[in-house]
């Protein structure tokens, strides 16, 4: 191997040109300071009940595992969703906290079998007309857009949930 007294002049600018290079390239793929990295929010989904959210576990436990003070969102939840909603009624939540500790929430709307509950007898049947009604009170709150795959998702979550479907002229005559 041939060391740098033995190069000529010219050769040795370039092999030091060609060593600093390399380096560089190197140093630019080992060393993740120089990349930017982007951090997303921490997301979470809730159901609460609007006015009734209490600093109490499952609730607590869930927004201390990303830092979040259950007391100071639980008031800040509760004032903002009996805005909204009657007290009580069970509601999507999605929670976002940023990096810089700092938390904001979105109300999704009304719980889909909530709902269908509220709307339903002790006996899990529901007339045909009145789940249209549901299924349509349903898009408008969520900016969904009444079409096939909407339709089948709303009937797919009363059939998880156990409910018959009947039309009204059979449901006077079992009331």
């Amino acid at each position: 191997m041939r060391g740098f007294e033995s190069l000529s002049p010219g050769d040795r600018k370039i092999s030091i040109v060609l060593l600093f290079f390399r380096f560089f390239l190197w140093l630019g793929k080992k060393n993740c300071r120089f990349k930017k990295t982007v951090v997303k929010p921490t997301y979470i989904r809730l159901q609460l009940p609007s006015g009734e959210a209490i600093s109490a576990p499952p609730l607590s436990a869930t927004l201390g595992q990303v830092q979040i003070n259950s007391g100071d969102f639980c008031k800040a939840f509760n004032a903002f969703s009996t805005q909204f909603y009657d007290q009580g009624v069970l509601v999507n939540v999605d929670l976002f906290k940023k990096p810089d500790n700092t938390y904001y929430f979105i109300i999704r709307g009304v719980s889909l079998p909530f709902l269908i509950f509220q709307i339903s007898n002790d006996h899990k049947i529901v007339p045909l007309e009145i789940l249209y009604d549901a299924f349509f009170f349903k898009a408008q709150t969520e900016g969904i857009q009444l079409n096939f795959s909407s339709a089948k998702l709303f009937f797919g979550a009363l059939r998880s949930i156990n409910f018959r479907i009947i039309f009204l002229n059979v449901c006077s005559l079992l009331l």
